[in-house]
């Protein structure tokens, strides 16, 4: 279907168009920049909190904090893939339109692609997850409560 629309016709990339994809490319690098930093940062923290879980473990009674480290060190490696693909697309646009090469302004934009994709699937698959949980979860409360 998405073929369909598509036509022969060659796009021109006039110089608005080139001064925008640079900004875009300016903040999108920008942005991954201090998402490569907060990346780090997650992973300092989840480690900190496995190792303090030998030190700090008995004061934390509800969920243990060795739990919370590898879900931090689990989202710094989720995180890494929408993050590098964004660094990637604002490096290769910038290059493409200061080249004027149209197949590394096309990566770039295969880069994109590929982080709008990611996104998609990973909101995808947290609905399921939070339905799964409402589904287990309510039943249980309503069991628990009229028990």
């Amino acid at each position: 279907m998405e073929n369909a629309a598509l036509s022969n016709k060659e796009i021109v990339i006039d110089f608005d168009i080139k001064k925008n994809l640079l900004e875009t490319a300016q903040w999108s690098k920008f942005i991954a920049i201090i998402s490569y930093i907060g990346m780090a940062l997650m992973l300092l923290f989840g480690l900190l909190m496995l190792i303090g879980n030998h030190f700090l473990g008995s004061y934390f009674k509800t969920i243990p904090m060795y739990v919370m480290g590898l879900i931090y060190l689990i989202m710094a490696v989720v995180y890494y893939f929408p993050t590098t693909y964004l660094y990637r697309f604002s490096t290769t646009i910038k290059q493409g339109v200061l080249s004027d090469d149209e197949a590394v302004l096309s990566d770039g934009f295969k880069n994109l692609k590929k982080l709008f994709r990611f996104t998609g699937i990973l909101i995808i698959a947290l609905l399921s997850l939070y339905a799964l949980i409402l589904l287990i979860a309510v039943p249980s409360i309503l069991i628990a409560r009229f028990a």
